[in-house]
């Protein structure tokens, strides 16, 4: 898919002067400047904050309600239940602010709804049971928010305190106390918190007055739940996270601990990254397949034994959870090609009986796909349960308010929501999303971006580089890993590598005359269009690369810019290719490598790069087909007898005629 790349510009005296102040290297400094931080104090503060300079917890407007009765519940026992969410960052907040009030001397119970028949947040037949069961305070947390008619409904006939962080509407529920930082008038600096991190703030506000002193640790939970849930990596969440990765680190969960181990992560030296791809997945699982309390039963746990019979349970699910996921993707991109929406400005698929546990991730699949913003919605007895994804410049909490008359209900953020509606709405729900998006949309937004940090030369990539920059970490929304681009190189080496060959190993000639060397995962493909002595560009990441006792700086590529020469094939250019390579395959299959270098050197008449794309050709057509072997990946010629186009192939009819 093709990128754009901009350039972000670091004024030089800006720089200059982190660099004087904080003594730090100039690319550190310009990846600083590009994350807004332009003043030494503010940069002191990023790189060295911890949580003794969090703000005052009872900033969090209703918070002086909430704790004095959370309190006076807790000296006099009364029963306290805490009502969750099923997916991660709900998880978390559960396990935390259960373990706190425990550790305050109290004896609560949580409950979280299922998915599939309860549906997100508050739900009515639930209170009730609780009501009925003669529940005196019930903590919501990560949901409440939007809960405006059920609260009126059962405020009378227990206490219900919320925590949340989704956007609020108009209207803010009528409970015993409401704490979000993003609702009207509330004085905490930080508005982005995760649902996890708004418990954490009540919780040490609990804390203070209790014992006087600040809460210290009960992080590791917050770091989990905060990357988990794709809020900002700045400010307190940066921070939060940060120290819960050291408490996961120095062991302080068996449960955590366990799940590294079955994710096969090395807990002590876990990041942001591990828990977004491998620990939150498998978490997220037991609310999509089974029962999320089974998660909180997993940080909970205080036995290794149980712990890793949990996880494990938690791995095996995650696999059902993917074999799920790949179908419904699969259905929901065929009904789109079928349909021909994939021009959409909004993607919308719909199927009737897929799992409503995975359709989230099922719709970022097709935003990777497609970058466009997506909708994947399950039709079940009735009612449409709808989930989706967004792209940046669109908010999707914002797209459904315009659409609100036809929804049920909705919730959720600018990049990720979910809805219920009638299925006879749903055409009515494509046209409004797409006409909503044509307003606020335009042609470029539709093409994804790279943000380059600064271009550098070939001899400041370097370990020493790699590791200041880990200053910046922990990496993830809104801190990502710094990009980088190197201009204007030379193609030394170009090779397909890994098991199945579907990656990269590229060496470069940099315009400083430096040789640097990069990989690019599932980029196999590039080596069917670069030859060596190409110039390139090339966007990448840095990370420190260890082999055999031999550490380098290596760049991880994330796209390539390449200047081809002028390619034009027709008929009797592909008739002489297809010769060579029958007479150069008929006997065997030869490796790709190989076959390249024959063509080269067979019709020296012809541009490398005509070449390839006539090998391109030939592929897409079927006449030669690729096969991977352990030692390396072939070309062979199968046994064709059915007539052929060449207007069959994409790569011919983009250079025929030209």
């Amino acid at each position: 898919m093709e990128k754009r790349w901009l350039y972000n510009e670091a004024p030089a005296e800006t720089v200059g002067i982190l660099c004087e102040k904080l003594h730090i290297s100039t690319v550190l400094a310009t990846a600083m400047v590009n994350r807004g931080i332009t003043d030494p104090a503010a940069g002191n503060r990023f790189l060295y904050d911890t949580v003794e300079s969090l703000a005052d917890p009872f900033l969090l407007s209703g918070t002086e309600k909430a704790v004095p009765r959370i309190l006076d519940a807790l000296a006099k026992g009364e029963k306290i239940v805490v009502y969750g969410d099923y997916d991660v960052d709900g998880i978390t907040s559960t396990a935390l602010v259960y373990q706190i009030l425990s550790d305050l001397g109290g004896d609560p119970i949580f409950y979280i709804p299922e998915r599939q028949t309860e549906g997100y947040g508050l739900n009515r037949e639930a209170l009730e049971e609780l009501i009925k069961e003669r529940t005196d305070l019930i903590i919501t947390v990560d949901c409440g928010i939007s809960s405006v008619e059920l609260i009126e409904e059962f405020k009378d006939k227990t206490d219900i305190i919320i925590t949340d962080h989704h956007e609020p509407s108009d209207r803010i529920p009528d409970a015993y106390a409401v704490l979000n930082p993003k609702k009207p008038g509330c004085a905490y600096p930080c508005k982005e918190l995760a649902g996890v991190g708004v418990a954490y703030t009540l919780c040490r506000a609990l804390w203070r007055e209790r014992y006087k002193e600040n809460l210290v640790g009960y992080t590791a939970l917050v770091a989990l739940g905060t990357v988990a849930d794709l809020v900002p990596l700045t400010g307190e969440n940066r921070v939060l996270v940060a120290d819960g990765l050291t408490k996961i680190a120095d062991g302080c969960s068996c449960g955590l601990q366990a799940l590294a181990e079955v994710s096969g992560i090395d807990a002590a030296q876990v990041t942001a990254g591990n828990i977004a791809f491998s620990l939150a997945p498998r978490l997220n699982a037991a609310g999509r397949i089974s029962h999320a309390e089974k998660g909180v039963f997993l940080l909970l746990e205080k036995d290794p034994l149980k712990a890793r019979e949990t996880a494990l349970e938690l791995h095996e699910l995650n696999k059902e959870r993917q074999d799920i996921e790949k179908a419904i993707t699969q259905a929901a991109v065929d009904e789109i090609e079928k349909n021909m929406y994939s021009d959409d400005n909004v993607l919308i698929a719909v199927g009737e009986g897929w799992h409503s546990g995975v359709i989230g991730i099922a719709a970022s699949r097709l935003v990777e796909r497609y970058y466009r913003p997506s909708l994947v919605i399950t039709v079940k007895d009735g009612i449409g349960k709808g989930s989706c994804r967004s792209i940046k410049g669109f908010s999707m909490y914002e797209a459904l308010t315009y659409c609100k008359d036809l929804l049920i209900r909705f919730g959720g953020h600018a990049m990720a929501a979910g809805f219920t509606v009638l299925p006879e709405n749903i055409d009515e729900l494509r046209r409004r999303m797409n006409e909503y998006a044509a307003g606020v949309l335009r042609e470029d937004d539709y093409i994804p971006v790279l943000n380059v940090d600064a271009v550098l030369d070939g001899h400041e990539v370097t370990v020493d580089t790699v590791r200041e920059l880990c200053l910046l970490e922990p990496y993830g929304m809104g801190n990502g890993r710094p990009l980088f681009a190197l201009r204007q190189a030379r193609v030394y080496d170009i090779k397909e590598i890994g098991r199945d060959k579907s990656h990269i190993r590229l060496s470069l000639d940099s315009a400083d005359g430096t040789r640097v060397n990069g990989v690019g995962w599932s980029m196999a493909d590039l080596a069917g269009h670069i030859l060596p002595d190409d110039e390139i560009d090339v966007a990448f990441q840095l990370h420190v690369n260890t082999f055999r006792e031999l550490t380098e700086a290596q760049m991880i590529l994330q796209d390539v810019h390449f200047h081809t020469d002028d390619i034009r094939l027709n008929r009797e250019t592909m008739v002489r290719v297809y010769k060579k390579l029958r007479e150069y395959l008929s006997q065997r299959p030869r490796q790709v490598r190989l076959v390249r270098r024959h063509l080269l050197e067979a019709l020296p008449d012809f541009p490398g790069h005509v070449l390839l794309a006539a090998l391109q050709v030939c592929r897409e057509l079927q006449l030669i087909e690729t096969v991977c072997r352990e030692d390396d990946i072939y070309y062979e010629m199968p046994a064709r007898t059915e007539k052929l186009s060449l207007a069959d192939s994409r790569t011919f009819r983009l250079y025929n005629g030209k």
